[in-house]
């Protein structure tokens, strides 16, 4: 796990995931979960972004300003045999920032991963 910028200063986290927890299981490069949330005022903004070297997938929930004709948060990925991005509106019943990314580990592993990848 490393921090960005120190491990005194955390804005940014990094997580490796073993290849053999995934569904379907991947490898040999071990993917990443990068969380990053950010607060601009009252208002958080979150980058929760899942990325499998070996396979070229990624994936991620993000709440910024980069789709706003989606929504406030959005969910984004990428399928190398596509070679395009794809967007859809996404929501959260909860606001706090751990409540999300409990949700996102959840959504990540037991629907999102399967569903896309077994394609």
């Amino acid at each position: 796990m490393s921090y960005e910028p120190d491990s005194i200063v955390k804005k940014f986290i990094q997580a490796q995931i073993d290849p053999n927890r995934v569904v379907p299981t991947t490898g040999p490069e071990p993917p990443t979960l990068d969380v990053e949330w950010r607060f601009v005022g009252d208002e958080s903004q979150f980058r929760i972004h899942y990325v499998d070297p070996s396979t070229g997938f990624n994936c991620g929930w993000h709440r910024d300003d980069d789709h706003p004709e989606l929504g406030e948060v959005h969910f984004q990925y990428y399928l190398p045999d596509e070679k395009e991005t794809n967007h859809e509106a996404a929501q959260f019943e909860k606001q706090i920032p751990t409540e999300i990314l409990w949700t996102v580990l959840d959504r990540l592993f037991q629907e999102r991963l399967p569903e896309l990848m077994m394609e």
